[in-house]
């Protein structure tokens, strides 16, 4: 697990359910938790009690990119979990004082 410096983090809280799926994941996806630092990698943070998976935002990311990250994160979560749904306000970007561990 990783913690959020000031890097702002696109992500989605990760609920009992979730966790459950993702501890074991559709095969040949487990390697999207690796910790890269990429478009095709998740990263799961703490946010004090709670965790969180998604992606880092790069410094200077254009505005409109969020939007891209965002469908990115849902599309690998949706690939990992066998096709669970995701609605669009469970994805929320997350600032680095807000998160800790």
């Amino acid at each position: 697990m990783m913690e959020l410096g000031k890097r702002l983090f696109v992500g989605i809280k990760i609920s009992k359910g979730l966790q459950q799926e993702l501890d074991s994941p559709a095969p040949g996806t487990r390697h999207y938790l690796d910790g890269r630092d990429h478009l095709d990698y998740l990263n799961v943070i703490n946010a004090g009690e709670h965790k969180i998976i998604g992606q880092f935002i790069e410094d200077g990311c254009p505005a409109a990119a969020i939007t891209e990250v965002s469908r990115n994160v849902c599309r690998i979560v949706k690939l990992m979990t066998r096709g669970r749904r995701i609605e669009e306000n469970e994805v929320h970007i997350y600032a680095g004082e807000t998160l800790a561990n």
